[in-house]
């Protein structure tokens, strides 16, 4: 379904005028108010307007322009926003009270009405995470601008670019006030005159002693020396997490509309340990997690982490104790999982005390589009607006402008834009073929100086390769420069009719549209089963499954719009602007930090684990189908001996509890609560693990008695070996009104489960024991044979507590 820039839909109108017509006035943002006193009216033009001016032939903007110029006079002083034209007639001009006047007098007119300020997000992913809808987690919190008020979130990053609206110290409605109980400190830096810390940034701190101390950094590196963000990353996070509502994002000239943070009205706190390259060593992480805990932040939002363990250390690392003892402060903290999936046991966030967040996909794409003279039209991905005007254009081949293509790279045609000429490029829309791996080359960057090298109008990069993922427009070094990518079979189909005297146009690019579809599972989002500390060995029948469910979570990670630092220069596309579309877990974890502040606020006395079990168990893991969530695998093609891309139903490893619905977590209904001394105690049931070991990483000692790694209270039951039979407790706690909860039991193949009691009444604040049991009925050695299931405890006013089973292996004596 098309959209305009800012959203209005554009299709599915033909019998629906004036609901599309109603639809467009929600979704049109300038300010009604224009300079000089003007304002912006939406005008709606008469069917047969056109014909009783006699400008039928001309385009929709010179007729708009014909009208205009007839009422108002030739000459006249008025502004022109935008031309409609799909599903009625019309257009946003901004007018004098007495050019308005004029205008509504005129019977060519059919209605004028003034533009009203509208509240739409197109980074999109607090609507599609419906933040905003009458109910929703931002009406719940008293309205957008009062979502997240007083929480801070700590983001320990590459910093923060401070001079940036999304970090504005007045969102455009209120100020922020000051908070009195938190006093993190504020670095300084020259070319920050104006200072880091602002009301909406209320800290702003580095940490950098481990990295000078290795010799990765020098005092001389200015990028040791402040908080300031060099890279984009830590700039991005903090405005996902907590970025100011209804932010016009501009790029290059190109207006993509609105971006605003999870939490809008939350605090951010920048503890920089990351430098502009992106890496840290993990002491100066440690002892950043530990400033923000003194400094009294809510959140913590860590996207970073290592690729592996280190060595096979899960639990009890540096990295995991220092969020131990954030957490047992009080501190929430939300981790990234890793961008090295789909093959399993990728992930790198194991301790269950951590939210580990994997990415999804929206449903939001900006298709471009290839019109060639022979009648057929291409279909791709751009991000940028098209060629100038309708005029089509020459096609040349890359290929085709060389004296010999023996001096070509056979892989891609555009590596060296040296052997193109020019005289045969210049003017035209240029074709370059790309049809094998490059190591270490992003094809659209060396295209896109190609095209601009040889003086092209355009450019269209071609991929052939059918069985690859379909690209991602943030990932494509397009903006700036008309460009598509077309690729897999639509590519296939161009080069085979492709001819000599070919033109053609580009369109689109910059103007989203929305499917309305679920999420799926981000292929590089690093896929589960956990590992359990002290593994030795990872192969199909003997891997290391941790009795420990990871993801946990998953959010919008692939191609969202937020803040950026115009200081970075690793993306080419965003050099020097100050908004960046990238993709990753680093991206859904500030999405779940932001929703967490959502619950905190609401719930102010809840502690982690209770907002982390009211996240886990509304999660969505079902579409409106009832079928599971979708996730993006690969496999090895033989034939072309390339990874080939799919899609099959997802499972817990991929998604974890499902994707965040930060609505339903407000009123979970239960909860799975659990404690530091619970997790001292799961510590000690590692195998690998003495009790010396636990007390040495945590201070902590174990609890008399003997301990199961099963036996920890999460809202999950992850068993990594089933051996006959097995009874797994589990302790519930209401934090709603009271109910009647019956559990609903979806086997795992080849595993029978019962919970005991079945059913049971509970009141406000009291607790229920159940004992869930699981019994192999059939072996299974290989980790493809991990069965999945899950129970539904289902309350008498609505409440369903959803709580994945997940069993590996199974003998059954």
């Amino acid at each position: 379904m098309a959209r305009m820039r800012g959203g209005g839909d554009l299709a599915d109108c033909n019998s629906r005028g004036l609901l599309y017509y109603v639809v467009v006035l929600c979704f049109i943002t300038a300010n009604a108010q224009g300079p000089g006193g003007k304002k912006t009216w939406i005008i709606s033009m008469k069917d047969d307007a056109k014909q009783i001016m006699g400008i039928s032939d001309l385009s929709v903007q010179d007729q708009h322009v014909s009208i205009l110029d007839t009422v108002l006079g030739f000459g006249s002083d008025y502004l022109k926003v935008h031309d409609f034209d799909a599903c009625f007639d019309g257009m946003a001009v901004v007018l004098s009270d007495e050019q308005a006047a004029a205008l509504k007098s005129n019977p060519l007119i059919r209605s004028m009405e003034l533009d009203e300020i509208m509240y739409v997000s197109t980074t999109h992913s607090p609507d599609y995470m419906l933040l905003p809808i009458a109910g929703g987690a931002w009406n719940k919190s008293g309205g957008i601008h009062n979502a997240g008020e007083d929480i801070v979130i700590g983001v320990v990053d590459t910093g923060i670019y401070p001079d940036h609206p999304s970090f504005a110290a007045d969102d455009g409605v209120k100020p922020y006030g000051p908070l009195p109980t938190f006093l993190a400190k504020c670095g300084t830096d020259s070319r920050v005159p104006g200072g880091f810390c602002n009301g909406k940034i209320v800290g702003a701190q580095h940490f950098f002693d481990g990295a000078l101390a290795s010799g990765t950094m020098n005092n001389s590196d200015p990028d040791a020396l402040s908080p300031l963000d060099a890279n984009g990353h830590g700039t991005h996070c903090a405005g996902t997490a907590a970025g100011n509502y209804g932010v016009p994002v501009l790029v290059h000239g190109v207006d993509y509309g609105t971006a605003s943070g999870t939490a809008p009205r939350a605090r951010i706190s920048v503890y920089k340990a990351l430098n502009a390259e992106g890496t840290g060593r993990s002491s100066d992480i440690i002892a950043a997690i530990d400033q923000a805990v003194k400094d009294g932040v809510h959140i913590l939002s860590l996207s970073l982490g290592g690729s592996t363990p280190s060595g096979n250390v899960t639990y009890t690392n540096g990295l995991s104790m220092a969020c131990l003892g954030a957490v047992k402060a009080g501190v929430y903290v939300v981790h990234a999982g890793g961008n090295t999936g789909p093959e399993p046991s990728t992930v790198v966030s194991y301790s269950p005390w951590l939210t580990t967040v994997g990415a999804t996909t929206m449903d939001r794409s900006y298709p471009a589009y290839l019109y060639t003279s022979d009648g057929q039209s291409y279909s791709g991905l751009g991000l940028t607006l098209g060629t100038p005007g309708t005029t089509n254009y020459a096609l040349v081949r890359a290929a085709d402008t060389v004296a010999s293509q023996a001096n070509l790279n056979p892989d891609f045609d555009c590596d060296d834009a040296t052997l193109l000429n020019k005289k045969l490029i210049q003017g035209k829309i240029l074709i370059c073929t790309f049809s094998g791996m490059i190591d270490g080359l992003n094809p659209s960057i060396s295209s896109r100086i190609a095209a601009k090298a040889t003086g092209a109008v355009g450019l269209v990069l071609v991929d052939g390769r059918v069985f690859l993922e379909t690209y991602s427009p943030g990932s494509l070094n397009f903006l700036n420069f008309p460009s598509i990518m077309i690729n897999g079979k639509t590519a296939q189909l161009f080069a085979q009719s492709f001819q000599a005297g070919l033109t053609g146009r580009l369109s689109g690019g910059g103007k989203a549209e929305f499917t309305g579809l679920p999420p799926k599972v981000a292929t590089f989002s690093s896929r589960g089963p956990n590992v359990y500390e002290g593994f030795t060995e990872v192969s199909p029948t003997s891997h290391p499954v941790a009795d420990v469910l990871k993801p946990n979570i998953v959010a919008p990670g692939v191609d969202i719009w937020a803040a950026y630092s115009p200081l970075q220069t690793e993306k080419v596309n965003f050099q020097g602007q100050k908004w960046g579309m990238i993709s990753g877990t680093s991206m859904a974890t500030p999405h779940l930090a932001g929703v967490v502040a959502l619950v905190k606020q609401f719930h102010p006395d809840w502690s982690p684990s209770t907002i982390a079990s009211a996240l886990a168990t509304t999660a969505i893991f079902l579409d409106s189908l009832d079928n599971p969530l979708v996730a993006y695998d690969q496999e090895h093609d033989i034939n072309t001996d390339t990874k080939r891309l799919f899609k099959r139903p997802g499972n817990a490893f991929d998604f974890g509890h499902g994707f965040v619905d930060s609505w339903a977590a407000l009123d979970p209904g239960l909860i799975f609560d659990a404690t530091y001394t619970d997790y001292v105690d799961f510590l000690c049931s590692v195998g690998s693990l003495s009790p010396a070991s636990v007390q040495a990483a945590s201070g902590a000692t174990c609890s008399p008695g003997i301990h199961k790694s099963t036996d920890l209270n999460l809202p999950s039951i992850t068993i990594g070996i089933l051996t006959g039979t097995l009874s797994v407790p589990r302790v519930v706690t209401n934090v709603g009104p009271l109910e009647t909860y019956t559990a609903v039991i979806f086997n795992p193949t080849d595993v029978e489960v019962s919970v005991d009691p079945l059913t049971f009444t509970i009141s406000p604040g009291k607790t229920q024991s159940l004992t869930v049991t699981l019994k192999a009925l059939k072996n299974a050695v290989y980790l493809n044979q991990t069965s999945f299931g899950r129970i539904e405890l289902t309350g008498s006013w609505g409440h369903r507590v959803k709580v994945p089973v997940t069993v590996t292996y199974k003998q059954t004596s």
